[in-house]
């Protein structure tokens, strides 16, 4: 195994997830899968054994106009292949800009993508947003391979929240 090559892996899957769970809303930029990816962090591990890699502390990956933000973020291989990424943080943040130049942006507290099963699940006061429409909830689960996202309420409220502004009018007085 090698690390470099795993990792390129893993980190090219990871900047998927941000196109993922925006899937719902306006498409991410799709220039942006050609861009170089650039990790930094005040720490890196690569434990071969255990077929781990851990970024942590000021965790920033970008690639194009997709960025994320994190305190830590953990990337698990299981027989040599992508198992799990798991990003932590105080919130974890992603944004990119789609095709027409919008920015879309979520948080939440952690972040688990799950490679087997093609899920990326926000816990913990996430949020998805893009100009025009906003969901809130404790819990945000998208299924890649269904194209659902499915949000449960949590928190303080219980409740998941969705707000739609209308169409801009424009010329009418």
């Amino acid at each position: 195994m090698q690390p470099v090559n795993n990792f390129r892996h893993c980190v090219g899957t990871l900047i998927l997830f941000g196109s993922l769970v925006t899937a719902g809303f306006t498409h991410a930029r799709e220039g942006d899968l050609n861009q170089p990816i650039d990790v930094k962090a005040d720490k890196s591990e690569f434990d071969e054994k255990a077929g781990t890699q851990t970024l942590s502390g000021n965790v920033e990956i970008s690639q194009g106009t997709m960025k994320i933000s994190a305190d830590e973020i953990a990337i698990s291989l299981k027989d040599n292949a992508l198992h799990t990424i798991t990003g932590t943080g105080s919130p974890i943040g992603f944004e990119q800009e789609n095709d027409s130049g919008d920015v879309m942006k979520g948080e939440a507290e952690s972040i688990i993508y799950d490679a087997i099963a093609g899920t990326l699940t926000l816990k913990g006061a996430a949020t998805l947003s893009q100009p025009r429409q906003n969901l809130v909830s404790d819990l945000i689960v998208f299924d890649a391979r269904t194209q659902k996202v499915k949000a449960e309420g949590g928190g303080s409220t219980g409740r998941v929240s969705i707000q739609i502004l209308p169409p801009s009018s424009t010329g009418s007085q």
